[in-house]
């Protein structure tokens, strides 16, 4: 079933007088959303016991909780140390997500660095195998790890790259956030002939189960001719992109994705309002 949640906190979260996290998971529950993304961008600060005891109250109110790795990771460094500590960073958000009782983790696979492209992607290649083989060997084979479509020009993660990427091994799932691709190739999404046509490249790419139960990130994202700026809520009219019809593309298609909002402090009312969206149209399908 396709699931609704926010990437972290809402800015009416703490309006609201909430401080911890650990409020979050009923918090979101009462709004009546599906998931909740933690984000461990700044580095893993978050102990085992504390992130058990998330894990048992978001359990609790039945929802399920991804993290989001270290926005620090860069397989295609040139440098072997940062190549290293990058895998190192995905086996610590590995361990915190086990103990959260979640499935997936996002990461961002890399940039250009001043490199040609193809030699960054091909270093991003191999850096994603080795952790790949270490995720293995460090007994996380249940865990799913998502490389996320990226928004600015110089990153690596485009559609095609990201298909690459979860070709080398079976629990390498894509992120596909349709704002940073919107952005990227400047506001490019606006009908569901268009998602579409991401959703098919995806299939024939990665295959259907991996496109169903793909992971989604979805806001408005302002853009510059070097891509992502930065980040809008649903308020916007001008860079888009609207989700209707992606909601359309996904329900033809019979897909079933974890779709997070990343709306700038509005994430849990705007994933509520892709719910309603995504619902109402499906109802009026059936009907």
């Amino acid at each position: 079933m396709t699931k609704f949640g926010p990437s972290g906190n809402s800015a009416s979260f703490t309006n609201e007088g909430h401080i911890s996290t650990l409020e979050a998971f009923e918090w979101v529950k009462n709004r009546g959303l599906d998931l909740f993304e933690y984000s461990l961008g700044q580095g893993v600060r978050i102990g085992e016991a504390t992130a058990k005891t998330f894990g048992e109250e978001a359990k609790r109110c039945g929802i399920e909780i991804s993290v989001h790795a270290p926005y620090f990771i860069n397989f295609a460094s040139v440098e072997e140390i940062k190549v290293l500590n990058s895998i190192n960073y995905i086996l610590q958000s590995l361990s915190v997500l086990k103990a959260f009782g979640g499935t997936r983790c996002v990461f961002h696979p890399g940039s250009e660095n001043g490199m040609p492209r193809g030699e960054a992607f091909l270093r991003t290649l191999k850096g994603v195998e080795l952790m790949a083989q270490a995720k293995a060997e460090h007994g996380f084979d249940s865990l799913i790890v998502c490389p996320e479509t990226m928004g600015k020009i110089a990153q690596i993660g485009t559609v095609d790259e990201i298909i690459e990427l979860c070709k080398i091994d079976k629990t390498i799932y894509p992120c596909i956030d349709f704002g940073h691709i919107n952005a990227r190739e400047g506001g490019i999404l606006k009908t569901k002939d268009d998602y579409k046509r991401i959703l098919d490249k995806l299939i024939d790419g990665v295959g259907f189960e991996k496109t169903s139960n793909m992971h989604v990130h979805f806001s408005k994202i302002e853009y510059t001719i070097k891509g992502e700026k930065r980040h809008l809520t649903f308020a916007d009219t001008v860079f888009g992109p609207e989700f209707e019809p992606l909601a359309e593309a996904l329900i033809e298609y019979k897909l079933s994705p974890h779709i997070l909002s990343e709306s700038a402090g509005t994430q849990a009312e705007d994933a509520k309002y892709m719910k309603d969206v995504y619902f109402n149209l499906l109802v009026s399908k059936q009907n």
